[in-house]
């Protein structure tokens, strides 16, 4: 009898122990498989037409066209829903053409954020903050697909779905997913041409846009620390690094903006006086996956918003306090 007892518990030990080594290889190969999805967005050439969907909104639809020549990188999104809107970028400078004012306005990239380049933070911090593991073999835009589930470690952040071309690791689709088990945002290719010489997409990058008569706007965007000037976020933010923290002039206000990500989300902090006779909203309010939260402090207003539940961005919010530095 003892003998059966002893060989079962070798069987359950050697179970459990496959198990473990199994979920290892899943969460280093999935780990893998997030480091090619960032390097694939940076060194391909593709084009395509994308869905953008807000949890209780329309369908946005996009083209864009990305190519690589040297150590050049060129980008044009076009929005071909709504008021029309063509985005340019070469390497960091970026030009948004808006026809109906037949205005551009000319910005630097502050840091890398758009589809399907999602990932902004080093792989080793994602994995911190979400257990990641390899799902099916799916089809996005006739491509087959490996998907990715990432799944929050705290209530501070969305779970995430992503679908991989599973040649080329080119990120085709992706979903952010509530508490509730909701899909709150999704973006996703509907078509998409991969790979081959980057003269394949000439066409469609030069497109002409713009003209003589436009008008260029060239926002003044400086570098800023918010503590110089009294600002302080004194409780940590878990996961949530700094990216950016910049002071942009808006009209006759300077405003300063504070982004964190964890990699995959980003949250941005907006710092402002109140102007003279405007009653700013204050409290909580959503779009989709995206969260706000106002509140007034003296003359000052914060307004806090992110892709992360409404609990955490009011909590950023109540964090934040001004104290005039004196002059």
């Amino acid at each position: 009898m003892r003998y059966a007892v002893a060989w079962c518990g070798w069987l359950l030990w050697l179970s459990v122990s496959s198990t473990n080594v199994l979920a290892q290889q899943n969460a280093s190969d999935s780990m893998q498989w997030l480091q090619r999805i960032q390097q694939a967005a940076q060194r391909l050439n593709y084009s395509g037409t994308f869905v953008y969907l807000q949890h209780g909104g329309q369908p946005q639809t996009s083209r864009t066209t990305h190519i690589i020549e040297g150590s050049n990188h060129r980008e044009r999104i076009e929005m071909l829903d709504g008021a029309a809107l063509v985005i340019v970028r070469h390497n960091d400078q970026v030009k948004s053409y808006f026809p109906g004012t037949k205005t551009v306005v000319v910005e630097k990239r502050a840091y890398k954020g758009s589809f399907p380049a999602l990932l902004t933070e080093q792989i080793s911090h994602i994995g911190e903050q979400y257990d990641v593991r390899k799902g099916e073999t799916d089809r996005v835009a006739g491509i087959e697909c490996q998907t990715l589930i990432l799944e929050p470690k705290d209530k501070m952040r969305y779970s995430h779905k992503l679908w991989a071309d599973l040649g080329s690791a080119l990120l085709l689709k992706a979903q952010m997913i509530n508490e509730k088990g909701e899909v709150v945002e999704q973006i996703a290719f509907s078509q998409v041409e991969i790979g081959g010489p980057a003269e394949r997409f000439h066409a469609r990058l030069t497109k002409p846009v713009g003209g003589r008569d436009w008008r260029t706007s060239a926002p003044v965007v400086s570098r800023w620390r918010g503590v110089d000037v009294g600002w302080h976020i004194e409780s940590p933010l878990p996961g949530f690094r700094k990216v950016l923290e910049v002071r942009r002039g808006i009209g006759q206000v300077e405003v300063g903006q504070v982004v964190f990500s964890d990699g995959l989300a980003s949250v941005s902090v907006f710092l402002e006086p109140l102007r003279d006779g405007v009653q700013a909203h204050v409290g909580s309010s959503n779009q989709g996956a995206v969260n706000v939260y106002r509140r007034r402090i003296g003359d000052q207003l914060v307004t806090v918003l992110g892709e992360a539940p409404p609990a955490f961005v009011a909590r950023i919010a109540q964090a934040i306090e001004f104290r005039p530095v004196p002059r």
